[in-house]
């Protein structure tokens, strides 16, 4: 077999002219279409890279800003907590001076007025004394058994609740001015027993005079002492004529 000389050289030739071909419409376009795409991604990189750096400058400086914002704004109110307590120690100040004058300008009223009220006051206090005296003994019970009745009146006219509170309560105790009689005990038991209770007696000379019941709930004044406390409140509410 011999080698064709001829048409190995149109072979060479038509593979010549094919790569000139393919170099002219395929690899020069896709050269170019690849440093396009370059240098797109290259500008687009360069962009970013960009505004990465305007980002980093930017919260730099809004960082810059907000520290001296934040300086100015603690300097303010610095300044303002000095200002305010200097206003506070300058008030605290001023208010010692007024009530020390005050102080001092009540206490000389007081000593100027003192003699010439005093006489006025003691003879308020006996007419006050003298009313109250009067009033209490004008509707005071004159005995046990008066007293006794008023208790009970008491007792019946309390709503159930209070008064079974009151006579449920520990240490229940019947106080009089002075010992019972063997006759006044028992007419104080009598008019009591409708209530079934057993209170305990004792004697109380601060009352005076009159009979009162209490326990650990409660209590039900009735006695001399007790009227003239009312009657001294009374007087006080009135105030003078």
């Amino acid at each position: 077999m011999s080698f064709d000389w001829v048409t190995f050289g149109f072979q060479i030739v038509n593979v010549l002219l094919l790569l000139a071909i393919l170099r002219y419409f395929l690899f020069r376009p896709v050269a170019n279409v690849i440093a396009r795409r370059q240098a797109e991604t290259d500008a687009a990189l360069e962009a970013v890279e960009k505004a990465k750096a305007e980002a980093k400058a930017a919260t730099q400086k809004a960082q810059a800003e907000a520290d001296a914002t934040a300086a100015a704004r603690q300097d303010v109110l610095d300044q303002a907590r000095k200002d305010a307590e200097a206003e506070r120690l300058a008030l605290l100040e001023k208010a010692h001076a007024e009530a020390e004058k005050i102080v001092s300008d009540g206490h000389a009223a007081h000593e100027r007025n003192i003699h010439e009220n005093k006489a006025q006051q003691m003879a308020r206090v006996r007419d006050l004394a003298a009313a109250i005296a009067e009033r209490a003994l004008t509707a005071q019970p004159q005995d046990v058994g008066s007293y006794l009745s008023r208790l009970v009146a008491s007792l019946q006219k309390m709503p159930p609740t209070e008064r079974g509170a009151l006579l449920k309560g520990g240490n229940l105790t019947l106080m009089s001015a002075a010992p019972l009689s063997d006759s006044d005990l028992a007419l104080v038991k009598s008019a009591l027993a409708p209530f079934e209770i057993n209170p305990e007696f004792s004697v109380a000379p601060q009352l005076i005079a009159g009979l009162e019941l209490q326990s650990d709930s409660g209590a039900i004044r009735n006695s001399l002492a007790h009227d003239l406390e009312q009657i001294t409140e009374a007087m006080r509410d009135d105030g003078p004529d």
